[in-house]
């Protein structure tokens, strides 16, 4: 999963970018980062939301994806 100073870096490594569309779910948070809470992931995603409204591209971010069937697996469901 991709966090707030992921995107800064993203944004440093590609200053001409014109558009960075991104598709995530909170069980891609929760099953790679101990600990992560819906309320942690939502706080991150408006952290995100925030900075990138800064930024002079499109941005298309869409954090509440489905949970996938690799994530159900991986999660035991």
């Amino acid at each position: 999963p991709l966090s707030n100073p992921g995107f800064h870096s993203i944004v440093q490594l590609f200053p001409h970018l014109t558009k960075l569309e991104y598709a995530t779910n909170f069980h891609t948070f929760n099953n790679q980062l101990e600990g992560v809470t819906p309320d942690m992931f939502e706080a991150e995603r408006l952290a995100v939301a925030q900075y990138m409204n800064t930024q002079p591209f499109i941005y298309e971010g869409r954090w509440h994806q489905p949970i996938t069937t690799e994530q159900r697996l991986m999660a035991g469901m």
